[in-house]
């Protein structure tokens, strides 16, 4: 490894930041797969710390090339973004602050074309489906979407939804979307930029088109900010954190974990470290989210 910069050499757990020479030299013996579509689930392209997976039972951070399964949830916190591909090579992108749950999903292909089908829910936050270009003309999909007062159905376009306590909305940017609403009956978008919002404490509105500052506002939501703490299968950079003994070091990677930080503990028993991150401002961004957190005080620190 070539640590490029150190943070730290005398706190109570020192940090490095480095970057390797190779991708095999970053992922070490423990290294995680490359992203590859999967018949059976949700593939992580890119990971904006910090994610995490559920089961209803286990919590874990995500990494790029983990595979989420119906029955689980995604979720990110604050700060936080995913990408992940569906099995006809389709993508979602998850903003900040959302939770999105995977109920069923059920793929296969039939003379060369593949045919899915799957429930999701949005039970909170930003979402962004797109239709990948192959998968257009190659492809069949039945996915419903359900957010607090419609159900979406997508057949293949590029859209954007969100859903919080205040109201539901989605916006076509591409192709076309059913909308199964609960106070207006069935609704279509199927012109770019037709938006639909539903909000809680107000009478209903009919379908309108959304300004050029609101699809601005729709399409960053859910977009990776470089240098924020972002994962990618083939990041070679890098966190290092330094423990004062094994048992320190494995609490601290599991307290990571908790928060939605993947860390693993080096064969030297002392060290943990974060993998995978794109950039060196990405692994600066990721040190500088673990040391604000409050359980870290003291445990992590750069000078």
């Amino acid at each position: 490894m070539d640590r490029r910069t150190v943070l730290s050499t005398a706190a109570a757990a020192p940090a490095a930041l480095w970057a390797s020479a190779s991708q095999a030299a970053t992922r070490g013996a423990d290294k995680s797969p490359a992203a590859k579509p999967s018949a059976s689930g949700l593939v992580v392209q890119a990971v904006q710390l910090p994610a995490w997976s559920s089961d209803g039972r286990n919590r874990q951070a995500l990494l790029p090339g983990a595979v989420v399964q119906a029955p689980q949830e995604v979720e990110t916190a604050a700060g936080g973004a995913l990408v992940l591909q569906l099995p006809d090579q389709s993508v979602i992108r998850i903003g900040e602050s959302s939770r999105l749950a995977l109920q069923q999903l059920q793929s296969q292909i039939d003379q060369g074309q593949t045919q899915l089908q799957s429930e999701l829910k949005l039970y909170g936050g930003m979402f962004r489906y797109a239709t990948a270009a192959v998968s257009k003309v190659l492809g069949e999909r039945r996915i419903n979407l359900a957010l607090r007062t419609a159900t979406v159905g997508i057949r293949g376009t590029d859209f954007w939804c969100m859903t919080d306590e205040a109201h539901d909305a989605a916006c076509i940017f591409e192709g076309r979307v059913d909308l199964a609403t609960r106070d207006q009956g069935p609704l279509v978008l199927d012109q770019p930029t037709a938006f639909w919002a539903r909000f809680f404490d107000k009478p209903v509105q009919p379908v309108g088109q959304a300004t050029p500052k609101q699809l601005n506002t729709f399409l960053s939501s859910t977009e990776l900010k470089p240098g924020t703490g972002i994962l990618v299968p083939e990041g070679s950079w890098g966190l290092t954190l330094a423990a004062s003994s094994e048992k320190e070091a494995q609490a601290l990677a599991a307290d990571l974990g908790r928060q939605g930080f993947p860390a693993v503990v080096l064969p030297n028993r002392r060290q943990v470290q974060i993998r995978q991150l794109a950039s060196r401002r990405d692994a600066q961004a990721v040190l500088d989210k673990i040391t604000a957190l409050p359980d870290m005080k003291g445990r992590v620190q750069a000078v």
